[in-house]
């Protein structure tokens, strides 16, 4: 397809405008038989009810206002369909992601959950280097009238990435007059302080409206040390008697230094603190990291309809907002002496490093080294190790800016058939400061000393001296001098920009064929993608000089040009059938045919039946494809450690082809690797431009029951099954794919993905994104609404519930299946309850969450620090169940009040230290699961005029 030929066309007919969101439920009456018509998610055909052959769940601007949340985030990932992907927790301790909140269907990734707008797609707000999602931060809880969430595959509506499901957010419309709200609120422990101000102000005129709206959003966070559960690092130990317990785990990086000497084989003799005294321990990470990331968000947001005719409409809108995270921080670097500036486990022969004889080694430390015969910290005998907290905590300060603007226009041909056309255009700009980071060249110069003709210590290199280089001092705590900081360290600053452009012209109505249960109805359309994604680390780490590991910049793009078609048939007054089909051409992966089949049948007025099969893409995204190569230090396992001259199969006659593996072999009888060996694999993971779609299969099946006119159920069974799931080839696999092969068939660089050093060591493994696994998950959906009136005021009660059947992942390579469900973050139920009831001015709510009783890993993958096995008893979490109240007082026509408590009985998490499979770095329990804050109160007034 003629990409720019495509784009011109429907561009031309789109752009005609002027600014605002499309309606998503327009009133759509049909003149010959005056019946309203609305349209839904999940279906681009306007129909009489919200019932579809899919399962949707909404979530309505009450039950917002009632959880007090000022993060839509917050609001979706309290329903038992969604979970957080990332939040203000499990992000903290990421510097590319941190205060990223972001959301996902059935725990199966954002990026297999498409997030909406008003029915259109929104900007990813994701540095284009580490993946691809919408930041929920960007869209303001007070601007949202209601949440769709539509819980099966739309891909053939939709287009890539609707795999698990579309969360659609309906913004409010329609504004008439002036609304100032406002909002406060803080935990039961007087932190965590939150603020939200925000003012709308609207006019209708004859055929139009335009509102504007601003407002500020403030949470102050928290500091791990805040709570007892993640004050200090912990893990799981067993004691003499065997019995499992939790206790503190101290970074073997101190502020003071250590300094550890080793044998030929890698094992610790003894350690020191850096000027040669008895070690006298590590240093507590949690005492400078976050629980929760402090956010501070402005927007601005203004919208504009006009009817220009009877026929036609034109809208646009424009969104922007800032979310920045403020004072967030993680500890100070670590800094690993001998190899960050020596490479000290990653050369064949060692370099010379620092002599025990400079006169920066205190005499202490300098005996010691000598009486195990080390006279150079460059040795690979030794590990020197800093924590430089002389250089301050690491700052993991972003900004995050994005700015969407969306126009269109909507013709009535006449009074059956429509023409919608729109665009949108947006873009995250994203700006990162990471303080605390050191510039390695100028570490490796000072650390080259000598005494001047007056005794005092200089550089010895004259150049670095007029350059400003003074001695950095490294041996005990606080030995580093505020002169020496101002040389080594350096700023590090990355910037990333993702940029989205869309636009789609849309054609429906009712044919001229009437079925049995009425007119067929039709819509079809057009629509071109495009999606842009930069980002740039810092200079130095660009190049290696920082103590940060090298990365190298993204900058990728891609487009798609879809055709879709859609239609209902209302073959019986009781029975309808729903199709839809879409073409897409990828400019990365070539031509895609998605598409769905749906049907309603009602078999008494009471009952109705529903069905249906789809199939899904997913489209590898700018990370996917093209994000740049960072550099890992993550332990891999040499193939070829164990084989000996005798040893048989694939990968011992492969080794033994490669001479440096070989000649160890001769000479030890076995390839043996030192523990410093196995520790110095490097190596870079990136983007891969090969890499093709996942496609997914979807069904469903369910039923509506009106039981009465005040109790209705719905249940939906559904399953998934995605194919060639995109992740990161593990560097395991990648040498077990390379030396598992015939010997005729082996390559010893495997694709110039491996080196070994001269003396079979591994040196670099490589990885990029691949089509690696087969996802599949099934379960169900359970929902029971009960309206009735009790005295003179009306109570409700809402329950939804998900039992979740299966969650495996299976490999394509080998074919093994790794089973989830039973998992802290895929439990096997999870349910809410939401009671309500309201009288004259006043209403209240309490809602009740649970989460159930789930294990840390199903497959042994958590292990004890002590025995270093997996977990046992404590590998069992028991249930949570978390109790909100809230309650709303409207004391005239211009103002109304609400206050709310979550997590009304400050139920803890439960404890989840490093080491398990759930527990997120420095918090000690799983964010996506359970409430970290504990009990919370907030208290708003909204006044209109």
């Amino acid at each position: 397809m003629n990409n720019k030929l495509f784009r011109r066309s429907i561009t031309a007919v789109a752009v005609a405008s002027t600014l605002s969101f499309p309606a998503l439920a327009q009133d759509n009456t049909a003149d010959q038989n005056n019946i309203e018509k609305i349209e839904v998610t999940g279906s681009r055909l306007s129909r009489t009810s919200m019932e579809t052959p899919v399962p949707v769940t909404t979530i309505g601007r009450e039950d917002i206002v009632q959880t007090g949340a000022i993060n839509v985030a917050q609001v979706l990932n309290m329903s038992p369909v969604a979970i957080a992907g990332s939040d203000q927790s499990n992000s903290a301790f990421d510097t590319v992601s941190v205060g990223l909140n972001t959301t996902e269907l059935r725990n199966m990734g954002a990026e297999r959950t498409l997030v909406l707008v008003n029915g259109q797609r929104f900007v990813s707000g994701i540095a284009p280097s580490s993946g691809y999602a919408v930041d929920l931060n960007a869209i303001p809880a007070s601007m949202v009238e209601r949440i769709e969430i539509l819980k099966s595959a739309s891909s053939a509506v939709y287009g890539s990435d609707a795999v698990a499901g579309v969360v659609n957010i309906i913004t409010r419309k329609d504004f008439e007059g002036i609304e100032i709200s406002t909002q406060a609120g803080t935990s039961g422990e007087h932190d965590r302080q939150t603020q939200t101000f925000n003012l709308t102000t609207g006019k209708n005129w004859d055929g139009g409206n335009a509102w504007f709206s601003f407002g500020i959003d403030n949470d102050e966070g928290l500091k791990s040390s805040d709570r007892s559960f993640s004050a200090v690092d912990s893990a799981l130990y067993s004691d003499e008697n065997g019995n499992e317990y939790v206790g503190d785990l101290l970074s073997s990086f101190p502020k003071q230094g250590r300094v550890s000497v080793k044998d030929a084989d890698g094992n610790t003799l003894e350690s020191f603190d850096a000027d040669g005294t008895e070690y006298s321990g590590g240093f507590n990470r949690a005492s400078v990291r976050q629980l929760v990331t402090p956010l501070e968000r402005r927007y601005v947001s203004a919208e504009i309809r006009q009817d220009l005719s009877n026929k036609l409409n034109v809208f646009g809108s424009v969104h922007w907002n800032s979310a920045e995270t403020k004072g967030s921080t993680i500890e100070p670097t670590p800094f690993n002496v001998g190899e960050d500036l020596w490479m000290n486990n990653r050369v064949e022969d060692p370099v010379a490093g620092l002599s025990v004889y400079s006169p920066l080694v205190p005499q202490e430390l300098r005996d010691n080294l000598l009486s195990y015969g080390i006279d150079d910290l460059g040795s690979q005998r030794v590990d020197f190790v800093r924590r430089m907290a002389e250089f301050g905590n690491r700052s993991t300060d972003v900004t995050r800016d994005t700015l969407r603007i969306a126009s269109g226009f909507s013709y009535a041909i006449d009074y059956n058939w429509t023409w919608d056309n729109y665009f949108t255009w947006g873009r995250t700009n994203q700006e990162q400061l990471n303080g605390g980071q050191i510039n390695t060249d100028r570490a490796r110069l000072a650390l080259d000393v000598t005494e001047d003709a007056n005794g005092n210590l200089v550089c010895a290199s004259d150049i670095a001296a007029m350059q400003g280089c003074v001695p950095l001092n490294l041996f005990g705590e606080g030995t580093v001098s505020q002169a020496a900081v101002d040389y080594v360290s350096t700023p590090a600053k990355a910037t990333g920009t993702a940029e989205q452009f869309v636009v789609q012209s849309v054609i429906s109505g009712d044919l001229p064929l009437e079925l049995a249960g009425g007119f067929v109805g039709l819509a079809g359309g057009l629509e071109y993608r495009e999606e842009k994604g930069t980002y740039s680390p810092g200079d130095l780490a660009q190049t290696g000089a920082s103590s940060t590991n090298k990365a190298q910049p993204t900058d990728g793009s891609f487009n798609t040009s879809d055709v879709f078609v859609e239609t209902r048939l209302p073959v019986l007054m009781n029975w309808s059938v729903d199709l839809a089909a879409r073409y897409s051409e990828h400019s990365a992966t070539g031509g895609a045919v998605t598409w769905n089949v749906g049907t309603e049948y009602e078999p008494v007025d009471s009952v109705k039946l529903r069905a249906s099969a789809a199939t899904a893409i997913r489209t590898p995204n700018i990370s996917d494809l093209y994000s740049g190569n960072g550099e890992t230090f993550a332990r891999v396992n040499d193939p070829c450690v164990g084989v000996t001259a005798t040893s048989e199969g694939n990968i011992a006659e492969n080794c033994r082809s490669i001479d440096s593996v070989n000649g160890r072999i001769q000479s030890a009888g076995e390839f043996e690797l030192t523990s410093a060996e196995t520790q110095g694999t490097g190596g870079l993971v990136g983007g891969n431009p090969d890499v093709q779609e996942e496609t997914a299969d979807t069904y469903s099946v369910g039923a509506i029951w009106q039981i009465n006119d005040e109790l209705s159920a719905t249940v939906d069974y559904y399953k998934i099954k995605v194919e060639d799931a995109i992740s990161v080839t593990s560097r395991n696999l990648v040498l077990e794919r390379c030396y598992d092969v015939s010997p005729g068939s082996f390559d010893p660089t495997c694709s110039d993905q491996v080196l070994r050093s001269s003396n079979g060591v591994l040196v670099d493994v490589n990885s990029s994104s691949s089509n690696e696994n087969i996802i599949r998950t099934s379960g169900v959906d359970f929902e029971m609404n009960y309206r009735t009136q009790i005295a003179d005021g009306m109570f409700s009660a809402d329950f939804i519930w998900n039992y979740t059947d299966e969650y495996s992942i299976e490999s394509i390579y080998d074919g093994s299946t790794t089973y989830y469900a039973g998992e802290i973050t895929t439990p096997e139920h999870r349910a809410n309850l939401n009671l309500a009831y309201s009288l004259d001015d006043v209403s209240v709510s309490w809602r009740i969450r649970h989460w159930d009783s789930s294990v840390d890993s199903l497959n042994g993958e958590n292990y004890n620090y002590t025995t270093r096995q997996p977990y046992g008893e404590y590998n069992y979490v028991g249930s949570v169940t978390y109790h909100d109240i809230s309650a709303r007082y409207y004391l005239n026509d211009n103002f109304e009040f609400n206050v709310g408590i979550r997590n009304a009985f400050d139920k803890q998490p439960p404890i989840l230290p490093q080491g398990s499979n759930t527990g997120a770095t420095g918090i000690n329990t799983a964010s996506q699961a359970y409430d970290v804050t504990g009990r919370y109160y907030f208290a708003g007034v909204t006044m209109s005029f």
